[in-house]
């Protein structure tokens, strides 16, 4: 079975931020065709992430879980993976993996330098 790719955002109220983050998952999607990509929010917004892992889970038997998340806070280091363990314990022939969360890669500097050329 192919790996199946979990991307997760934090989830807003406001529907323009959800579907923001939709186009970007979408994005993502139409730079990798042959992958299996999906989108979930750890709250707020649908899916879930235990209902997207569900999904995946049926045609997968490795799912990846991306969190664009900026920092390792609460939600990356104990919110995510307590939801990650509890799918583990059910699903124990899906390998479940957690990528790191956005904000220590040096890259975001670059961003955060093309912001302000663009303000000045």
């Amino acid at each position: 079975m192919k790996p199946a790719f979990l991307v997760v955002a934090h989830g807003s109220r406001e529907k323009s931020a959800q579907e923001e983050f939709k186009r970007l998952v979408g994005k993502y999607r139409k730079r990798h065709p042959r992958r299996k990509i999906a989108h979930a929010f750890l709250e707020l917004a649908r899916p879930s992430i235990p209902e997207a892992l569900e999904t995946l889970a049926a045609g997968s038997d490795t799912l990846y879980v991306l969190p664009l998340f900026l920092f390792t806070a609460k939600h990356v280091r104990k919110h995510v993976p307590e939801i990650l363990e509890a799918f583990r314990k059910n699903h124990p022939g899906v390998k479940v993996k957690l990528a790191r969360p956005l904000g220590p890669d040096p890259r975001l500097l670059l961003i955060l330098e093309e912001r302000l050329r663009r303000i000045l």
